[in-house]
């Protein structure tokens, strides 16, 4: 892939996408750092059951619901840099400073209500913003090259994030075999709540653009992406998507610790090898793309996505050492396209008026996805684990069975139905 005319500091255009794709950078670091097994076990010690774990990491996919109102806000102003800093800060603030220092301080149900406080009030105040930066930085983002940028951006990040999880990773084994997990634990958070300011100040630094304030105002304003019929069909993917490739976001890093007994290191190792396989994979699926559409090369993902849950149910305490590897081997080849193909999805068909509107409707349908996702997951487990006999499959395992069978329907009807009505509208 030619990146010279794509990054340059000779030009405000590549000056800017480099800044985005650092600031991406960080984001996969202190995301990995905060989310996933860290999270999991970061709770685990503050002292959280499964069902309190559940609460907590649902919190910002519920408060995606506020996501409506981000257009109501920001379509008020021709320059929004100030009020997207701002908003962003609080969120790192609350999200990740709070929660940190919190299982310090107090215990119990305090912790849970304070904790479930700070989780929601942070994500509320990125929401209400959290269509402006795409808004603003998408202008750098031409059609002609969005498909490079976001495949280079793939490639770099999972090396951002597996080296960040690995390194992370060996200090938490440490912290658990010395007695001082939540000391450690809170250390890498804070170290991730550092690289989030540092974030914070990239996304400021592209120049941004003049606004021009919609004539459509309020409830008109809110209607605009309904009335796209194009648009809202996208979305579709991107609900179902959300949903089936979160569903097992916690269950599966609790089944890996508890159930199979994997260590930290053994499952960071494991995800360290996203360098190899997105910077490997990643040109596949990107003249996948060049030689179908969009559409039809995110409806592929669907269908080898299956594979992934129908790997890990098999995955035990007798066989993690043979099957992990190749599950998640399987796994992030498929996420390298599946990320990739999303990503553009929120664009597809958004005109440049009121995009803010458009992107908020998929942020916020992206949200409610990972929310259903995570809300089956939940409910199943909840259910299996009150005594329901299910056969030889632990529950998680059982999660793992309705994730690649859905995956498998919704892949036919895309392909069947959607893409088709897509098409032709």
């Amino acid at each position: 892939m030619n990146t010279e005319k794509l990054f340059s500091f000779r030009e405000e255009s590549g000056r800017a996408r480099i800044y985005i794709l650092l600031s991406e950078c960080l984001k996969a670091v202190y995301t990995a750092l905060t989310t996933g097994v860290f999270l999991t076990g970061f709770l685990l010690s503050a002292g959280m059951n499964d069902v309190n774990i559940t609460v907590v990491t649902s919190l910002p996919l519920i408060s995606g619901l506020l996501y409506p109102f981000s257009p109501l806000l920001l379509e008020r102003f021709r320059k929004r840099k100030s009020l997207l800093g701002v908003f962003r800060f609080f969120f790192h603030t609350f999200s990740f400073l709070a929660v940190t220092i919190l299982p310090g301080i107090c215990q119990g149900n305090t912790l849970r209500r304070m904790m479930i406080f700070a989780v929601f009030l942070g994500n509320a105040s990125n929401i209400l913003v959290a269509s402006g930066f795409p808004s603003w930085h998408i202008s750098f983002l031409p059609e002609e090259i969005r498909g490079r940028f976001f495949a280079i951006s793939g490639i770099v990040n999972s090396v951002c994030t597996a080296l960040a999880a690995l390194a992370a990773s060996v200090l938490a084994d440490f912290a658990a075999s010395s007695g001082k997990q939540m000391y450690w634990m809170g250390i890498i958070r804070m170290g991730a709540y550092v690289l989030a300011l540092a974030e914070l100040i990239l996304l400021l630094l592209p120049k941004e653009p003049e606004y021009s304030v919609s004539a459509v105002k309020g409830k008109a304003l809110l209607r605009k992406p309904l009335q796209n019929q194009k648009f809202m069909g996208t979305m579709i993917p991107v609900f179902v998507w959300m949903m089936i490739s979160t569903m097992t976001l916690y269950s599966a890093n609790t089944y890996l610790l508890n159930d199979v007994g994997a260590e930290y290191t053994f499952i960071s190792v494991l995800q360290a090898c996203n360098i190899v396989t997105t910077t490997v994979s990643m040109p596949f699926w990107h003249r996948l793309l060049l030689r179908t559409s969009w559409l039809r090369a995110f409806q592929k993902v669907f269908v080898l996505f299956a594979l992934y849950p129908f790997l890990h149910l098999l995955v035990t305490g007798r066989t993690y050492y043979v099957l992990l590897p190749v599950t998640m081997i399987v796994y992030q080849i498929v996420m390298a396209g599946g990320t990739l193909y999303f990503n553009n999805m929120a664009y597809l068909f958004t005109p440049e008026e009121s995009r803010t509107v458009y992107l908020s409707y998929y942020l916020m349908i992206a949200a409610l996805g990972s929310l259903c996702g995570q809300g089956i997951s939940a409910f199943l487990l909840k259910w299996l684990e009150q005594g329901k006999n299910m056969g030889m499959l632990a529950p998680a395992q059982w999660i793992f069975v309705l994730q690649g069978t859905f995956s498998l329907l919704f892949a036919w009807w895309f392909h069947r139905k959607l893409i088709y009505k897509l098409e032709r509208v």
